[in-house]
């Protein structure tokens, strides 16, 4: 018989078998651990080992785990970091905006409030057509609450949703909406440099945490990338007028294609861009998981905290697909 291991969380406490996935166990012993895509990947799972050993499932935080991931293999003590309760509500279409080439910016008005921090995702189903994530995102003229909820899509060719964004999902669709997901949110209180980094429509939790943190402190050093394709897809210019107001704020603005500058456009690759790291750094970087990856092996090296939401296609592939496919905005 396979050993059995105490794991103590909080106020709560439950047994695992050795080489037992840490959240399979939590929630054989309905011990509800905030969790999504459970493939590693959205971080909606991240717990803190203080005491105990696993194996596998390690983030670039040190001394943290996806709990998804990593297996049990003596007494645990971890923390969870106390996230918003995942919550459901109906919702429907206000607007459907052409914000760049096949870019478009839907606001949306829940029936009911959502508690979520800036970063955060859920999960939108549209009345007829599946389920998809996407990252809210403050409203880039400004930082005002008006109650709706604002998205920034990529329709994504042959897909099953975003093509439809507009003409067949159009003002006055009625939606659901779930969550809140993920651990890439903005910690209140702080005062560190930030460095944002957004690639594509990536820019949207970026955006969220920006505009967050500049409404706590407007005095807090931050640095902004910007970063799209092609010029036809930059759309972030309104947002990033509005933080171009703050004296503190940096901000580098890449298109990957443009055969040469055309200000304040600059050409090249966003990790030529990003500025020298160190250890009281927050980094946030969001879109185009390889960069997602690069931007994370940088600040990992500098001792920065890092947080990342990477943007996974819908139908990638390996093992857990589906629920990966449910957890991040690309999913199209």
């Amino acid at each position: 018989m396979k050993k059995l291991h105490r794991i103590k969380v909080g106020d709560a406490a439950f047994h695992a078998r050795s080489g037992q996935k840490l959240l399979d166990a939590a929630l054989v012993a309905g011990v509800e651990l905030p969790h999504d895509c459970r493939a590693g990947r959205c971080g909606s799972c991240l717990a803190r080992v203080r005491h105990g050993t696993t194996l596998g499932g390690e983030a670039r935080q040190p001394g943290m785990v996806y709990a998804c991931q990593a297996m049990v293999f003596s007494d645990l003590d971890i923390e969870v970091e106390p996230l918003p309760p995942v919550a459901r509500t109906k919702a429907v279409v206000r607007q459907v905006s052409e914000v760049g080439a096949g870019i478009v910016e839907l606001t949306l008005e829940p029936r009911r409030p959502l508690a979520m921090l800036p970063g955060q995702y859920c999960r939108f189903r549209f009345n007829g057509f599946p389920a998809r994530p996407f990252s809210p995102t403050a409203s880039m003229a400004g930082f005002k609450h008006d109650g709706f909820i604002r998205l920034h899509v990529k329709k994504v060719r042959d897909g099953r949703v975003t093509p439809h964004l507009g003409s067949r999902i159009g003002v006055g669709h009625a939606l659901t909406i779930e969550g809140p997901f993920g651990h890439a949110f903005l910690r209140p209180g702080q005062s560190s440099r930030l460095v944002l980094l957004g690639s594509g429509t990536g820019f949207a939790p970026i955006w969220a945490v920006a505009a967050a943190a500049l409404k706590e402190n407007p005095g807090r050093r931050m640095v902004i990338l910007a970063t799209s394709r092609n010029a036809q897809s930059f759309y972030m210019g309104p947002a990033l007028e509005t933080a171009c107001r703050f004296a503190n704020v940096s901000i580098v603005t890449l298109v990957e294609d443009l055969p040469r500058a055309l200000p304040p456009l600059v050409a090249g690759r966003a990790l030529d861009h990003l500025p020298v790291l160190g250890v009281d750094d927050v980094v946030y970087a969001a879109g185009a998981p390889t960069l997602v990856d690069a931007v994370g092996d940088r600040a990992v090296a500098a001792g920065a905290m890092f947080y990342a939401d990477p943007f996974e296609p819908a139908g990638s592939g390996g093992p857990g697909w589906l629920e990966s496919a449910r957890a991040w905005l690309g999913a199209a």
